[in-house]
This record gives structure tokens, sequence and C-alpha cells, in this order.
């Protein structure tokens, strides 16, 4: 486990495949599950922020709606910054397709929401 980092904020992003299920199985048939290549663009993508931002940002998966993968990270402001900026000029491009299609800092009602839903250590970075 990564060591606690002070003054985080939790930063929730989505990710998913760049088009419908009818066009993910025709591209890729039978041969690899959505499931499979989810996962590998999940770690692509710590791996990809791990390297442009920093090493030591915390990453855990939240939830799945549908064909969406929520991400839950523990982000420094600087670090949320650097990363709409890299969104912005196009430099998030994951092997199979998943694009990053959403990004929500939690605050306010959205953080008192989660605290009360999720347990303590899930909140605390």
């Amino acid at each position: 486990m990564k060591p606690s980092r002070k003054d985080t904020s939790i930063v929730l992003i989505d990710i998913q495949y760049n088009g419908s299920l009818n066009a993910f199985e025709e591209f890729y048939g039978e041969n690899v599950s959505y499931q499979e290549l989810e996962q590998s663009s999940y770690v692509e993508f710590k791996d990809l922020i791990f390297r442009k931002i920093n090493k030591n940002i915390k990453f855990r998966k939240h939830e799945r709606i549908g064909k969406v993968l929520t991400l839950r990270a523990y982000l420094l402001e600087n670090e949320i910054r650097k990363i709409s900026r890299i969104l912005e000029k196009g430099e998030i491009n994951l092997m199979y397709g998943w694009i990053v299609t959403n990004i929500t800092k939690l605050k306010g009602k959205l953080l008192e929401e989660f605290k009360e839903n999720n347990s303590e250590e899930d909140f605390n970075s």
C-alpha cells in the first residue's frame, strides 16, 4: 500500500470503450472479453498517470454501471489540474480504444454522501 498523502481530494474518473458493445463484439469477436480489455485499459491508464503526473497517486476501482468503469483516485489539486490539461490536449490514448468520459471531484454534498455510504478506509487517503 502506498503511503498516505495529506490534502488529497477524492476524484471519480469514468473510463469506457469508445463505441457500442455491438461495435466491441464485431471488432474483437469472442476471442477476448470486455472485462479483460477493461482491466488492461485500467492498468494502462494508471501507468500513464504514474509516468506523466505522480507514481504515488492511489487508484481504486469504484464501481461499474453498464459499460462505464468508475475509478476512484486520491489527487492533490495540482494533480487534478495536470490530468485536466492532459485530457484537454488529447494525450490520453489507451491501446484498446478506452477513453476517459468524465472526471468528478467530490466536494460538498457529493463528498458527504460518499462518506456516509463508504467505510472510513475508502475516503482517507
